[in-house]
């Protein structure tokens, strides 16, 4: 027999969205926070750059709005981007009342704000380079002063425990587990059930997401019967370390906000060639570019050079990348480093209204996993974290105020998604496995797509799920198979999403549909047959 625990509100996912929910809530609520790894082990806590939000004087929602809205390629809603926007002050004012040690200006009194790509102020405020880190272990080390607070660390989600499955009144009661530590199955049983497990980096060869990043929460709300929107939109992070292990470190957009240059292998720059706003134009641009080059040169990576700027403010500005280049032999005051595009942000995910509300009954979604409407068709730099912390507590809200449940809204362009029949396979066909699905997703999904090929990785993926699925859920005793399945169902909803979209918008390029449609629409997947 299982072991069951009963809480008020169960928080999946330990990263600043999670976080967020989890300490905004009030203190009578027992909560519990699942963690697959150890606490600190998210995407949130590799976060370099900042949180974008207006609060020099000089600055106007206004702005953060409008760049907000042009990064996202027309695909925005407005009305999210609003709201949040709005409230980026408040968010950092509960930053700092948690004591997150921002950087400072000169006079030691103002926060320091940088600019980032596709930003037309200095708005983004950050501690050093590690901002994630800061604000992460910030945060999760006032859980402790937070009795109603129980982390579990080492817990791997498996499926969300719904009444009334695939109907109108689907209603969510909790989540079963596999303790990685015991290796026994254990059922959470709450009212109010928050999926904050961030992105689906784990698709791709190369990615600054952490190995914990397997799309969990937004496979499992699928599988619920809550629709997903966006998923096409993978944005690949321009300038990540190209190293001679392998190894994925991500060097930040801010060092093109203070003056880096992308330049060849011969040293002539490039970006001037692409867009008027050379390096500070939105990553989906910058990240083609970076492509194109590469291709051209048949290399593995262009230069990023931040060598003009003095070394003490390098290391003043930028510790963390200084000593991480250095470790792999570039002084980066004197050496531009070598870098290239890796799959970095997931801006779809599970639909949800701003309240965090999903379809489900006592089904909330916030971060990352979240498709809120705030990104569009690519994500405006540093406007993660913010969202993480406003749609968190938009969550414990309405958890706290007990408000009626109204689904997202209805979407007449939404698509229902029916299983594909798989083609037969072959004995000489790779296994289903997390490093085969990582090449296909790579080889057919990346930068630049086409219909053959998303065509060609969707039968794939189909074969290998009816391989994976002759094993029932019941007999999964593994966290590898947990998160292969996870991958394969995010897998087959990005390239569904793919395909349906007939043109190339944001970080959605189709070599098929190479214009933009004169009308931007989301892409909705829903597999119940009531939508």
């Amino acid at each position: 027999m299982s072991t069951s625990h009963h809480f008020d509100c169960i928080v999946i996912g330990s990263g600043l969205a999670g976080l967020s929910v989890a300490l905004s809530l009030p203190g009578s609520y027992r909560t519990a926070i699942l963690s697959k790894d150890v606490l600190i082990n998210t995407a949130s806590d590799k976060a370099q750059g900042g949180i974008a939000a207006v609060w020099d004087k000089l600055d106007s929602f206004e702005q953060h709005i409008n760049d907000t809205l042009v990064a996202g390629a027309g695909l925005c809603d407005k009305e999210a981007v609003t709201h949040i926007i709005e409230n980026s002050p408040d968010a950092i004012k509960w930053l700092l009342a948690h004591s997150v040690d921002f950087t400072r200006d000169g006079s030691g009194q103002q926060l320091h704000l940088t600019l980032e790509g596709g930003h037309s102020h200095r708005r983004v405020a950050h501690a050093a380079d590690k901002t994630g880190h800061v604000i992460t272990h910030t945060l999760q080390s006032l859980l402790n002063s937070h009795p109603n607070i129980q982390v579990f660390e080492h817990y791997a989600s498996c499926e969300l425990l719904v009444e009334n499955t695939h109907t109108e009144t689907a209603e969510c009661r909790g989540v079963s587990t596999l303790n990685l530590s015991s290796g026994e199955m254990e059922t959470f049983v709450a009212p109010h059930m928050v999926l904050a497990t961030g992105g689906t980096g784990q698709l791709f060869t190369h990615t600054t997401n952490p190995a914990v990043a397997t799309g969990d929460g937004i496979a499992m709300a699928w599988r619920a019967g809550c629709r997903v929107a966006n998923l096409e939109f993978i944005q690949f992070h321009p300038t990540a370390l190209v190293t001679p292990d392998g190894k994925t470190f991500l060097i930040s957009e801010a060092v093109r906000g203070e003056g880096g240059l992308l330049r060849r292998p011969d040293g002539s720059r490039f970006m001037p060639e692409y867009d008027e706003r050379a390096e500070l134009a939105p990553r989906d641009i910058v990240a083609r570019a970076i492509e194109a080059e590469i291709k051209k040169s048949a290399g593995n990576h262009v230069l990023l050079d931040i060598s003009h700027m003095p070394k003490p403010e390098i290391v003043h500005h930028f510790p963390m990348i200084y000593d991480t280049c250095l470790s792999y032999g570039i002084d980066i005051s004197t050496t531009p480093i070598p870098v290239a595009p890796a799959a970095h942000y997931t801006c779809g995910g599970v639909l949800v209204n701003q309240s965090g509300q999903t379809d489900i009954k006592g089904l909330y979604c916030a971060g990352e996993t979240a498709y809120t409407g705030l990104h569009g068709a690519n994500r405006l730099a540093s406007n993660s974290l913010l969202e993480c912390i406003v749609s968190g507590r938009d969550t414990a809200a309405s958890i706290t105020a007990q408000q009626p449940w109204q689904t997202p809204p209805a979407y007449a362009n939404t698509v229902g998604i029916k299983p594909t029949p798989p083609a037969g396979q072959t004995d000489a066909e790779p296994a289903p496995t997390l490093e085969n699905v990582k090449t296909l997703m790579t080889h057919y999904f990346g930068i630049v797509r086409n219909n053959l090929d998303m065509q060609t990785a969707l039968a794939q993926l189909n074969r290998w799920k009816v391989r994976l699925t002759e094993k029932p859920l019941s007999a999964v005793a593994s966290l590898r198979d947990i998160e292969l399945r996870n991958l394969l169902d995010v897998a087959s909803l990005m390239l569904q999403c793919g395909l349906t979209r007939k043109e190339s918008r944001g970080l959605h390029y189709n070599t098929d549909y190479p214009e933009k449609a004169e009308r931007a629409l989301p892409t909705v997947l829903a597999g119940k047959a009531w939508y």
